[in-house]
């Protein structure tokens, strides 16, 4: 933590009863936020559905008074190199972490030990986006209902498999807590990234998989994978004619995935402001929402007190996920 430093000026409105905030960075902050370019540290892979709708948001906030914004992208450990590296950077505003389920919601539960503690170290600017998972099944399977497949799982226990995009992410998390919940027998492979394992499941390979809406648009557009259920409170509008699992009598299972940018502790309330009322709007503009929606994310704004409120209420059903699964980050 940065020690407190005051001017000679500081001094004297002190003495007269003034109340100035002592870290330099909410001077910073004060003096015109933002006066330099801000970076915002994403845990994933360039190009991926979550660096895509990141910037579909990033860009528009040139146009609302946050320019330039600048995209670092730190792969890795479900996205805790990131959160690791803006818990330590200086509070000022200027260095924000993609905020989202994996690495906020789920890491705490999947890692024994994270250099960095979310909670007390991370500030919630806002939510501006979320996104629903899946469960599809291959055209081949013949499987056209989820009840079809609750049917099909139940008949011949173990003996199908399902794809997910990895262990430990949402989309494996969802299946899990569904295998518990309904007591189905059903084998968990776990692919390297989406593509592979959406393709695996169109080829014929596996029977089954779940992963988030997104990535498998184009698959379900062709045909070759069929949509059975979706994770959230209501349908997405991307998948309109997809039921959800709470119509389908299933509760309590985990939504999806968030997206929202987090500071680090103690940035200064006027820079998070300044976030804040941009990325508003930014959101009500239609040509974001729309990019939003082909990354496969809704916008959705949620200023920071509810956002972290949302965040611990989302981490608690991640963590008895995680504990059904049995996952581990090592």
């Amino acid at each position: 933590m940065p020690a407190h430093r005051f001017s000679r000026r500081s001094f004297v409105l002190a003495a007269a009863g003034a109340s100035l905030p002592a870290l330099p960075a909410f001077a910073q902050a004060q003096a015109g936020y933002p006066s330099r370019p801000v970076q915002v540290v994403v845990g994933f892979p360039a190009g991926g559905a979550l660096d895509v709708a990141t910037r579909a948001l990033t860009n528009a906030l040139a146009a609302e008074g946050i320019a330039p914004v600048v995209i670092l992208n730190k792969p890795g450990a479900s996205a805790t190199i990131a959160g690791a590296q803006v818990a330590r950077s200086a509070p000022d505003g200027y260095t924000l972490l993609l905020a989202t389920s994996s690495n906020m919601g789920i890491a705490p539960h999947l890692y024994p030990r994270l250099p960095y503690d979310a909670r007390k170290e991370l500030v919630p600017v806002a939510q501006f986006a979320v996104g629903q998972n899946v469960i599809y099944a291959g055209q081949a399977s013949g499987i056209k209902s989820f009840a079809q497949l609750r049917e099909k799982l139940r008949a011949q226990p173990g003996q199908l498999n399902y794809a997910s995009p990895g262990a430990g992410t949402t989309p494996h998390l969802t299946f899990e807590t569904i295998k518990v919940r309904e007591k189905l027998f059903i084998v968990h492979v776990p692919f390297r990234g989406s593509p592979a394992a959406i393709s695996a499941v169109a080829a014929g390979e596996l029977e089954v998989g779940v992963d988030a809406i997104g990535p498998t648009q184009a698959f379900i557009r062709s045909g070759r994978i069929v949509p059975l259920a979706q994770t959230g409170s209501r349908r997405s509008a991307i998948l309109p004619n997809v039921p959800t699992f709470a119509e389908l009598g299933l509760t309590g299972i985990p939504s999806g995935t968030y997206l929202g940018l987090s500071a680090p502790a103690q940035t200064p309330e006027p820079a998070l402001t300044a976030l804040r009322d941009a990325m508003r709007r930014a959101l009500a503009k239609a040509e974001v929402s729309q990019q939003l929606a082909q990354a496969g994310f809704e916008a959705q704004f949620v200023d920071g007190p509810a956002f972290g409120e949302m965040m611990t209420a989302d981490s608690l059903q991640w963590d008895q996920a995680v504990k059904y699964s049995g996952a581990t980050g090592g």
